[in-house]
């Protein structure tokens, strides 16, 4: 099973998503013309966003990298490298950043090195979204799970990880020229208009860019089929409207400061969101699934009523239940008249046949039985069957067994044995009437009822202590 993220996606997903991608380019519509108007500073929001997104960044790499260890789907390794790349770099622009943890920043950082490595970890992105819809097809998964993981799968998660550490190296060892460099400076510069904002910021453009070219390839290769396409690209968007914003307005503190770092983190936090929910919808499919698995493992595959391994758990606690609360518990033990004449004369096809139709009369007959409340048909073994009936008397139990024998014979099939059709005998035996210590007491009870009905001519109901011909 690949799972949901990398499945159909429905209409109502398509729909969701499209809204959430509709309000995603409302509000940069809304936000653009005021990007550089100024609001009140809050100082804790910057980190507080970094460390959100290095969170949810994290989480994503890892189930994504989780999901490929279980599909082995090589694009999933990729995206998660995309995320790995995403929380290192933001984590090194936080430690980086002037005046978080040090007045200069830590790690020895150069005067912009935050700067760049908010340039890395944007351009970063979507660049290796790219690279993910590109192996979308020359890294299929393949047919049969393989003991041993793709390296080349790993190497996709691992090397972006690589990546964003030297780049760390490099921007606080080396004295970049960078055009993006007032990005994440702590110091206002002097207001610029939007559009000149655009046209001096290189970085910007080019990171706005690879959204749109990370977008398109979405599109273009995926075409929205799966449920991860329509959410990469929500992630895209989110990423595209984050580096928008920073552009139109490269001050601290502004209308599109703010709302592009909301967008940082909504970019990371929806795939996040989306992957949770897909886990816990693995949970609840595997728990009906493992429901469904116990429910066939206590039917009997011939008959389909329950198995022996069901009737010995539930007749002990049904048995345990009844010494602890006082009730009766009434067990009826059936065997089917002279079944091995019958198989030796029409086959063992015809055998099943009339076993499996036996068990149908009896759970016919229990269901249809008011005075018989949380009672069970099990196949106890071979031709034998049993009827368990909690809070049920003697005289209750008898009758029901009378209903099932009358049943039985009812079916009308031919039989080589004395009468001319399949019968059954019945003994039953109830906790109230005999002196049962133990479920194995009441078995051996109603088990030599069966017998005396056997002996007594067949196609009769024996109780404890009592006869119903």
């Amino acid at each position: 099973m690949d799972g949901l993220l990398i499945g159909p996606a429905t209409r109502r997903q398509a729909l969701f998503a499209s809204v959430c991608a509709f309000a995603i380019l409302l509000t940069l519509a809304l936000a653009a013309p005021h990007a550089r108007d100024a609001l009140p500073g809050i100082a804790p929001f910057m980190p507080m966003c970094a460390l959100t997104v290095f969170t949810t960044s994290s989480i994503a790499a890892f189930l994504l990298g989780a999901r490929f260890a279980a599909t082995r789907v090589a694009m999933l390794a990729a995206l998660g490298g995309a995320y790995a790349f995403t929380a290192i770099t933001v984590a090194l622009q936080l430690l980086m950043f002037p005046g978080v943890f040090g007045r200069t920043g830590l790690l020895g950082a150069l005067p912009h090195s935050a700067a760049w490595m908010w340039v890395f970890w944007h351009a970063g992105f979507p660049a290796l979204v790219i690279v993910a819809e590109l192996v979308r097809k020359r890294l299929p998964a393949p047919p049969f799970a393989r003991e041993r993981l793709d390296a080349r799968g790993w190497l996709l998660i691992a090397g972006p990880a690589a990546v964003a550490a030297l780049l760390g190296v490099l921007v606080t060892h080396v004295d970049l020229a960078s055009p993006f460099r007032d990005v994440a400076s702590a110091v206002p510069t002097a207001a610029l208009s939007p559009a000149s904002a655009i046209a001096n910021n290189l970085a910007g453009l080019v990171i706005c860019a690879l959204n749109l070219i990370a977008i398109a390839l979405v599109l273009l290769k995926g075409r929205l089929r799966l449920v991860l396409d329509l959410w990469i690209v929500v992630a895209l968007l989110a990423s595209l409207v984050d580096a928008a914003l920073n552009t139109l307005s490269i001050e601290r503190f502004t209308v599109g400061w703010y709302v592009a770092r909301v967008f940082s983190m909504f970019a990371p936090g929806v795939l996040v969101c989306v992957l949770v929910w897909e886990v816990t919808a693995l949970y609840r499919q595997l728990a009906q699934d493992h429901a469904t698995l116990i429910r066939a493992s206590a039917r009997d595959a011939l008959t389909r009523v329950y198995n022996r391994s069901y009737f010995d758990e539930q007749f002990h606690q049904a048995f345990e239940r009844a010494a602890r609360s006082g009730q009766p518990l009434s067990l009826v033990m059936l065997d089917v008249d002279h079944f091995k004449p019958y198989n030796d004369a029409f086959g063992h096809l015809h055998g099943d046949a009339c076993l499996g139709a036996v068990a149908g009369a009896l759970a016919a007959t229990l269901a249809s039985a008011p005075h018989a409340p949380g009672g069970f048909v099990a196949r106890y073994g071979g031709e034998e069957f049993a009827l368990v009936l909690p809070d049920t008397g003697a005289d209750e139990a008898a009758a029901l067994a009378e209903g099932a024998r009358a049943a039985v014979e009812q079916l009308g099939i031919p039989s080589p044995a004395a009468g001319g059709l399949v019968t059954v005998s019945a003994g039953c035996a109830t906790r109230d009437a005999i002196v049962a210590s133990s479920p194995n007491a009441l078995i051996e009870a109603a088990d030599a009822a069966l017998y005396a009905a056997k002996h007594a001519g067949r196609n009769r109901v024996s109780h404890t202590g009592a006869s119903i011909a």
